[in-house]
């Protein structure tokens, strides 16, 4: 799906803050992956589930030596900000900005030097959902990178002068979403369809819970919610079963078993109250697009996975894209795709255009959207969407980085451990009767709702 409409829902690429280290001299690792042979090849290579010795956690691991990287992708379910407590919220994105800034016996200079100098990455990031981190090294310093990572987690320092720092930045962003058009959209996006549930949250949190927060409040968070038995770990790259196996005991070995009994509840996206088109001054109207869709392990996600691809997916050539931009210019572009967070399940996306060609382009969504339900898609539109999303697979997968957090995804949505081997076939069998009985399911005038700001006649 288009990145650009995924960051409105979520406002994870706007507002994130993260961590990333990468060497300015010596070995950069970015040097290898642009060189890996793993931009030219399948995926014959097997992925196997591994179980460290001592504690019994699990992982998934693709071995493969072309290079000496190792890619590692975790994630703790439950610990995302849709979770954080009343009075706290914000939490969980201020620990994902400051659980690296510092470890152990090194203040923030200190652990920013080393790991520059040795060419490691230490990444956290947190979504609606999961709390979740990456980690990127050459064999040669692996040792030194488990230790690193493992000292974020179990010996977590949180100096007051970084604490400081980071809240500014947070209020600094929370600003800004009111300054942003886009950012203004996404958060009432949120609120219009999750009036009533975590979903609906602000994900940096509301600036008086964030200045009551301590660094033993991001302590106790850190020990609450990031365990051994809410953590699933995908690794990728050179290094072997034994040794990722004992990795494992090394760094996550030490946890805490956490309480995962504060589930929150599934839910619908709220679409029964029309389109909503709130009055603003802005030389664009802009637009976002909800739907209900289908779970990931329905029999109708890949249908619909074509389906939307078709209408909206596809770029410049989408049905949206070829009615209102191709033929018409009235926008530079209108977009949809799957969005499956573990709660919910929608088909999102979004538009801008001068405020008197609005209507023309709500119009025109309207009409191809609810003419793809009736009507369905042809089978020459089915085979070209076929041939793209199989041909393009690989590509998404050209970096190694991407295999690890895909490993990890396999896990989460129990995709199956030979799943990028059985991808392509699951779109290779779709039928044109599966994908227009989705069409028909999906895309119709009751299940789509419109929330837009600019200005309205």
């Amino acid at each position: 799906m288009n990145k650009k409409f995924f960051s409105i829902i979520l406002l994870i690429t706007v507002c994130g803050i993260s961590l990333f280290y990468v060497s300015k001299n010596k070995i950069k690792v970015e040097d290898i992956i642009e060189n890996s042979e793993l931009k030219h090849q399948g995926f014959s290579m097997p992925v196997v589930e591994i179980i460290s010795p001592k504690h019994g956690i699990k992982a998934y691991l693709l071995e493969d030596n072309t290079n000496p990287i190792i890619s590692m992708n975790f994630l703790f379910t439950q610990a995302g900000y849709a979770l954080d407590d009343n009075g706290q919220e914000g939490i969980s994105k201020l620990t994902a900005a400051i659980i690296a800034e510092a470890a152990g016996e090194f203040d923030s200079q200190e652990f920013k030097e080393i790991l520059e100098d040795h060419a490691i990455s230490i990444n956290y990031k947190v979504d609606v959902d999961d709390f979740s981190g990456s980690l990127l090294t050459t064999k040669q310093f692996s040792s030194l990178a488990f230790d690193l990572l493992k000292q974020t987690l179990l010996k977590t320092r949180i100096d007051y002068k970084d604490l400081k720092r980071i809240k500014k930045q947070i209020y600094a962003l929370l600003k800004a979403q009111t300054e942003n058009p886009n950012q203004q959209l996404s958060l009432l996006a949120n609120k219009e369809l999750f009036p009533n549930h975590p979903y609906g949250k602000n994900p940096l949190g509301k600036k008086q819970d964030i200045k009551k927060i301590s660094s033993g409040d991001i302590k106790k968070f850190i020990t609450s919610k990031l365990g051994q038995n809410n953590l699933i770990v995908g690794i990728a790259g050179d290094i072997t079963v034994d040794e990722a196996q004992k990795m494992l005991d090394e760094i996550f070995g030490s946890l805490p078993i956490v309480d995962t009994n504060n589930e929150i509840q599934p839910v619908s996206p709220y679409l029964a109250s029309g389109f909503v088109h709130n009055n603003q001054n802005l030389p664009q109207n802009i637009a976002f697009i909800g739907a209900n869709a289908a779970k990931r392990l329905s029999k109708d996600f890949y249908p619909l996975y074509i389906a939307n691809h078709i209408l909206g997916g596809s770029g410049l050539n989408s049905r949206l894209n070829q009615a209102a931009r191709e033929k018409e210019g009235l926008t530079y572009g209108i977009y949809t795709g799957l969005y499956i967070p573990t709660k919910t399940s929608m088909i999102i996306g979004g538009f801008s255009t001068t405020a008197e060609n609005f209507n023309r382009v709500e119009e025109i969504l309207i009409d191809q959207w609810c003419k793809l339900g009736k009507e369905g898609v042809s089978s020459e539109e089915l085979n070209i969407a076929k041939n793209y999303l199989l041909n393009s697979y690989n590509l998404r997968f050209a970096d190694i980085t991407n295999i690890s957090e895909m490993l990890v995804y396999m896990q989460k949505e129990n995709l199956g451990i030979d799943f990028l081997q059985k991808r392509n076939t699951y779109i290779s069998d779709v039928t044109l009767e599966q994908v227009n009985q989705a069409a028909a399911k999906y895309f119709n005038s009751q299940n789509l709702r419109l929330i837009s700001i600019g200005k309205f006649n």
